[in-house]
């Protein structure tokens, strides 16, 4: 019998899965961490690294027979979530189902909608939570239920109680590595274009961010951004490197590069280290400059993500970002100028477009010329003003369900005020068209391959996005 079972719940990328990365999902590996520390016997059943499907996942629950489950749901895999913990108790009526994650931070009440199925919903950071919610529960410690902050439950009575915020974890050094010995570390992989056949994983080294981009949901649950030392980010690169045999690193922060200072020491730390490692990030194109990515570059940064969303200085306006078309431009080329392959989004879909946006985002992402595009359909994340938006103006096309919505691959779940949902599936379709069938794109991409690996991986994924492309276009004109 294992005490906790902590789950990552069942999740693909539907029609572009062969070319998804796969990842651990690290809150869930800082909290098991800490309750290795409180002498429990804790299991991380990571559904997706191991592609268990909803079958497979319930058999494993009746293996371990836990005392507690937390799972940590997002909104695309939370109605499934709900219903392996239905199921788990109708195994076992006593276990005790605790829920996490972003969605139920933004609507915790819809967890209790299918009533006895979750016990306790966590919400916002989980850690000091949890902590104090097992102390709880297994008599440690002799607080009252209503005093454990960010907290909800359903009382003696029946009436859904909630807890005072607890507010956020304020010195991020203060935490725990993941627990990775709990997890298959040998299932992990980066993007299919980018699988450089090197063992991977991800790292976190911040939490938050200092913008409030309107259709970002992670941007409005943290209040301001935190980083962990350098010292605390290379111990862990160190311990990847050396006991995990990790030669490739993605830094999942939502923005990496708040603190050049912070990444200045990462990457002299790693040059020091002689270590053979490769790495990525995610970061914005505002806080770029020359310095910077000459240290990232000779520190083995391979790509960097920049989320661009837009084509027109008033889109970037109207959504919050404070950037501007010149400043994309200038960002991508400074990077790719130090030999670093630069990724950008772009969102297509929100609530005021039409084919007049549609068509700026496109020959802007033509312009930009960066060495990989998506386009992604507006997905409007529930606590987030664009989702007020859409709400307000009745603009969901289907039943608002996002079961199995993710970025790729799947229809529309909005239209917006100018174009209907099969309208916006055409516009995604022909972005993709229409910049990766570009004769100088094929030229550069192609000059670019640097082995049989990367061949396979480019032919294969490019294969899979370009068919999608076509049936998206297809079923728009039909």
């Amino acid at each position: 019998m294992t005490e906790v079972l902590c789950i990552v719940p069942p999740f693909n990328y539907g029609k572009l899965d062969s070319v998804g990365p796969k990842c651990p999902n690290l809150g869930i590996g800082i909290i098991a961490a800490l309750i290795e520390t409180m002498k429990y016997d804790v299991k991380i059943l990571d559904c997706f690294g191991l592609e268990l499907s909803e079958e497979d996942t319930l058999k494993e629950i009746k293996k371990h027979n836990p005392k507690f489950i937390l799972i940590g749901a997002v909104t695309a895999n939370f109605s499934i979530s709900l219903n392996l913990l239905k199921k788990a108790k109708s195994y076992n009526p006593h276990v005790i189902n605790i829920v996490g994650g972003p969605h139920v931070t933004v609507n915790p009440e819809s967890a209790f909608d299918n009533k006895g199925v979750v016990d306790f919903v966590v919400i916002g950071e989980a850690e000091e939570t949890i902590v104090d919610l097992l102390n709880y529960l297994d008599k440690k410690d002799y607080m009252k239920l209503d005093d454990i902050k960010g907290l909800m439950y359903v009382n003696s009575s029946g009436k859904i109680t909630k807890t005072v915020d607890r507010g956020v974890v304020k010195i991020l050094d203060n935490l725990p590595m993941p627990a990775y010995h709990l997890f298959p570390m040998e299932k992990y992989h980066s993007y299919g274009w980018l699988n450089l056949g090197r063992k991977f994983t991800t790292m976190i080294t911040s939490r938050g961010c200092p913008f409030k981009c309107n259709f970002c949901q992670s941007s409005q649950q943290a209040k301001y951004w935190r980083q962990r030392s350098s010292d605390k980010v290379f111990d862990e690169i160190k311990l990847l490197y050396d006991q995990y045999a990790i030669r490739h690193i993605y830094f999942q922060d939502d923005e990496f590069c708040v603190n050049h200072q912070r990444i200045i020491e990462m990457c002299n730390k790693i040059k020091e280290s002689k270590m053979d490692l490769v790495w990525e990030c995610l970061t914005r194109v505002n806080h770029m400059d020359d310095e910077l990515l000459g240290a990232m570059a000779s520190a083995g940064c391979k790509s960097i993500l920049f989320g661009i969303e837009t084509g027109y200085d008033e889109g970037f306006k109207l959504i919050n970002k404070p950037i501007n078309c010149d400043m994309v431009i200038n960002a991508v080329q400074m990077a790719q100028k130090h030999g670093i392959l630069v990724k950008v989004t772009f969102i297509m879909g929100f609530p005021w477009e039409g084919e007049e946006e549609m068509k700026k985002t496109i020959a802007f992402a033509k312009k930009v010329d960066a060495d990989l595009t998506f386009f992604n359909i507006l997905n409007p994340y529930p606590g987030t003003p664009v989702y007020n938006e859409v709400i307000a103006n009745n603009l969901f096309e289907q039943p608002e369900n996002y079961d199995g919505h993710i970025i790729h691959g799947t229809d529309p779940l909005i239209m917006t005020k100018k174009l209907s949902a099969k309208q916006l599936r055409y516009w995604s379709g022909r972005a993709v068209l229409e910049f990766y069938l570009r004769p100088s794109f094929i030229f550069k991409r192609v000059f670019k391959i640097r082995n049989w690996t990367e061949f396979k991986n480019n032919f294969f994924g490019g294969n899979d996005l370009l068919g999608l492309a076509f049936k998206k276009v297809w079923a728009g004109r039909n």
